[in-house]
């Protein structure tokens, strides 16, 4: 790798403050942060004037490989989408194929192995009854996270399961990550509004409430407390949800949790304009619970952004509103929605918050920080040089994801990444990717 500079760049050092400093990288680590003159020796120059120094943003939640959906996205065109979009890491959730042993871990690392540009890492699940017994080999194997589900289809089949795999997990030193919608209710609706013949694709949203989030918080944050147990809240979308997760941390119970950007921008009356294109689980919700999802990331009620990343071609949008995909694209338009309307329009978050919610906590959370998520001497050197000044409108057929559309069509976002190096490893420069370099790794924590 040799020695690469970053000259003149701006550096954060905390709040909005910035100052002027060289960046010195050998062999993939940071060596050396100063104001000093420039190195006689180097083997790569970077000039950073006028744009500021990020550690690479870190996506605990991309749902981007699985062997039978590779028509939705793979490592390859899910790496390119999350380093164009200043990710430098990211850890694939599972999709359909369960990731519940060393076999199909193994399916999974192989392939991003061979084809992710970026760092990357697995999250096991769906956890269950017949694979709770699995769950020490898979943490001896480096993995860290393991998905439990509290609605169909994917959850256990009995009650007990979820203390089981909350203890278990917790036991082996792993993270509990768990999509909390509790089925009673939701399951009512949605034979409700199919017995009233509703198809129209806001019955998917109004189907899923905030209260069906909330009970379900509550359920798992009092099986942690009992446990004393870590767990992590995915995709909080709602203000009840939010204040269940903020009523857990002031009751002392060891909890985390992220939201997305689609929850921090969308309303059920975008349903209007993009009908199925906008089903998700969990699903949208008011203008009042946007508002709240951003006190709540300011805050640091939630400690981390995510893509929740899960396109799927335009053909299995365009069907009834009860077999339509759910998901939609996002790895790439991540960071700058976050960054143009968190920091530079509403001032809700400093440029320290967004650092911390796009980096630095979720590197925390996956326990690979400061070696990730940071932009400190002895840190691998995952970095990003933003130029806040860059403003695109964006286009579904101008990113890199496998999929051609985007439901952020037209929006214009500012702060995208110029220049992104992973590893030490320059993987773009002035906004073109350099086909010669591989230079993500697979992380184990």
């Amino acid at each position: 790798m040799g020695r690469l500079i970053i000259d003149r760049v701006k550096y954060p050092i905390g709040n909005n403050d910035l100052t002027e400093a060289v960046i010195v990288v050998d062999d993939g680590i940071i060596t050396s942060l100063s104001k000093t003159c420039l190195p006689s020796s180097y083997d790569f120059l970077i000039r950073g004037d006028g744009l500021i120094a990020l550690p690479g943003g870190i996506d605990i939640h991309a749902h981007v490989y699985d062997p039978d959906y590779t028509h939705h996205e793979d490592f390859r065109t899910g790496s390119v989408a999350a380093a164009y979009g200043g990710l430098t890491t990211f850890y694939d959730m599972p999709l359909r194929m369960y990731v519940e042993d060393l076999n199909t871990l193994r399916i999974k690392k192989d392939a991003g192995l061979k084809d992710s540009l970026i760092n990357f890492s697995v999250i096991a699940g769906m956890m269950n009854e017949g694979n709770i017994n699995n769950i020490r080999n898979l943490r001896s194997a480096g993995i860290k996270a393991f998905k439990l589900f509290t609605c169909k289809p994917f959850r256990p089949k009995e009650e007990s399961t979820f203390a089981k795999v909350i203890y278990e997990v917790d036991r082996n030193q792993g993270l509990t990550m768990i999509h909390s919608e509790d089925d009673s209710l939701m399951d009512y609706l949605i034979s409700k509004f199919r017995l009233e013949g509703r198809n129209d694709p806001l019955a998917h949203h109004e189907s899923r409430p905030p209260e069906v989030e909330a009970a379900a918080i509550r359920k798992v944050a009092s099986i942690a407390h009992y446990l004393n147990a870590r767990i992590h809240v995915v995709h909080v979308s709602s203000a009840l949800g939010a204040e269940e997760v903020r009523s857990a941390k002031k009751r002392g119970i060891k909890i985390t949790a992220e939201t997305c950007p689609h929850y921090l921008y969308f309303t059920k009356k975008d349903v209007e304009k993009w009908g199925n294109y906008l089903k998700m689980n969990p699903a949208l919700k008011d203008s009042a619970d946007v508002r709240s999802l951003w006190m709540a990331l300011s805050d640091g009620t939630i400690d981390a952004v995510t893509s929740d990343h899960a396109p799927s071609p335009e053909s299995e949008k365009e069907v009834n509103v009860w077999e339509a995909w759910g998901g939609i694209p996002g790895l790439e338009t991540m960071l700058p929605l976050i960054y143009t309307i968190g920091f530079k329009k509403s001032g809700l978050l400093t440029l320290q918050r967004f650092i911390e919610v796009t980096s630095e906590n979720p590197a925390r959370i996956m326990g690979i920080y400061p070696r990730k998520g940071s932009l400190s001497v002895g840190a691998e050197a995952d970095i990003v040089l933003m130029d806040p000044q860059l403003c695109i409108k964006v286009k579904g057929k101008e990113l890199h994801h496998k999929v051609s559309w985007t439901p952020y069509e037209g929006l214009e976002l500012c702060g995208w990444s110029k220049h992104v190096i992973v590893n030490g490893e320059v993987l773009i420069e002035n906004r073109e990717l350099n086909e010669n370099v591989k230079p993500g790794k697979y992380l184990m924590s």
